[in-house]
């Protein structure tokens, strides 16, 4: 720590207490900034306008957003020739950046590349060429097992019972895969998607079950343009109106084992390590979220005058205001210190990814209710930013799991850590 002379105002950079950014970090951080309020702003309150079924039309200003995203160069083909010390700091500030713009569009740019990054980390050319430029989307929850896909461990599987099979399932041969049946409704970028990582419940030969009352699974990719495959149309949303999602079905779709990239032995692991990256980018949007909401809130609080004078001359909204920014940076510091664990020879670990999702996405829906209350009731008007936020701030609270849930995997996980009987 520093001696100083003189008492100084604060010096907050864009990120509040980041105080030991390098200079690549900073220009990453600005660069993202600038296209967050210019590009991605404008496009999210057209976006918000239409039927879902718009949003996906040639003519919807989706599909520019989408190509200036690529533009940028800091998707995740080239987020990953970074160094695990380079990323460790980098995601965070990327998926907060990003959700400060809009929330849907920030999980949009990453979760359409989802299939196009498996296939390269694959290693396998063939796979690089069959699916590195389609627009894609990941298949994992489905109408029937929402929770159980989550509890891959079987955690919560009560003594004596078994876990739902599914609305899809996998038959896995020598030579090819048979698909059968649908996805959740919920498939983010479900709609617009060209092909498709999906995990589900398998059978190997022996049934889907596994003899702990959890399921044997597969995860693989998919051309949507194989016999068999059909897109559902787009939800109606309350928030996040800017990210298409829907359902996915399956009539007998018969996959060559060749697009085979997680069988019997490394399902789990596979679920779990896309559960813990979901998670983790998930916390870092609700940070954003929530920044979003507090700029505007101090905004709206200096501008509006109640009895004489603004807002921020009133004690208790003084009192909102720095609540609102302390649970703000707490929600930043456990997405950096859970990334920080992720990467370092400890990690990476889905507990660590679901204290930062529930924490930040909760703190995220504290923050834009206060902020709701600081514009009164402007603040339901769709004239003022915390209409939308309050809307869109809902779909962190169950994406990447539900929290109450979450917490439930992070308790058991905890007390496996600490060696409880029953839990090791």
């Amino acid at each position: 720590m520093q001696s100083a002379m003189e008492v100084k105002n604060p010096s907050l950079a864009i990120s509040g207490l980041d105080g030991d950014l390098t200079e690549e970090e900073v220009e990453i951080q600005t660069r993202l900034r600038n296209f967050a309020v210019a590009t991605m702003r404008p496009v999210a309150a057209s976006l918000d306008e239409m039927s879902a079924q718009e949003v996906i039309q040639p003519c919807s200003p989706l599909w520019k957003y989408l190509n200036d995203f690529d533009k940028l160069g800091i998707g995740p083909a080239e987020l990953a020739e970074f160094g695990p010390q380079r990323l460790k700091r980098l995601l965070p500030i990327v998926f907060e950046e990003l959700a400060y713009g809009d929330s849907g569009l920030a999980v949009a740019a990453f979760i359409s590349k989802t299939p196009a990054s498996v296939a390269r980390a694959s290693g396998d050319p063939k796979l690089v060429d069959r699916f590195g430029g389609l627009r894609g989307c990941w298949v994992a929850t489905q109408a029937d097992r929402g929770s159980d896909c989550v509890d891959y461990e079987g955690f919560e599987v009560a003594a004596g019972s078994k876990q739902s099979e599914g609305s899809l399932r996998a038959l896995v041969g020598s030579s090819e895969i048979v698909l059968t049946g649908h996805s959740s409704d919920w498939i983010a970028c479900g709609p617009i998607a060209e092909c498709g990582l999906v995990h589900c419940p398998a059978d190997y030969g022996e049934g889907v079950i596994r003899p702990d009352g959890g399921v044997f699974g597969v995860g693989l990719l998919v051309p949507f343009d194989l016999p068999g495959v059909s897109v559902g149309s787009p939800n109606e949303k309350i928030g996040q109106r800017s990210l298409p999602t829907g359902s996915i079905r399956f009539d007998d779709v018969r996959v060559p084992s060749s697009c085979l990239v997680h069988g019997r032995d490394s399902y789990n692991a596979s679920i779990d390590r896309f559960l813990l990256s979901g998670a983790m980018n998930i916390a870092a949007i609700s940070t954003g979220i929530a920044r979003a909401a507090f700029e505007a809130a101090v905004k709206y609080a200096q501008d509006r005058r109640q009895g004489g004078v603004p807002l921020t001359h009133h004690q208790l909204v003084r009192w909102r205001l720095y609540e609102m920014w302390r649970k703000v940076e707490i929600s930043r510091a456990i997405v950096r210190r859970a990334a920080a664990y992720n990467f370092s020879p400890q990690g990476p670990h889905v507990l660590s990814a679901i204290a930062a999702k529930t924490t930040a996405s909760q703190s995220a829906f504290d923050v834009v209710s206060s902020a709701m209350q600081i514009f009164g009731a402007n603040g339901v008007s769709r004239r003022h930013p915390i209409e939308k936020l309050l809307r869109d701030v809902q779909e962190p609270l169950v994406e990447a799991g539900e929290n109450h849930f979450l917490a439930l995997q992070g308790a058991n996980w905890l007390l496996r850590a600490n060696q409880v009987v029953g839990f090791s």
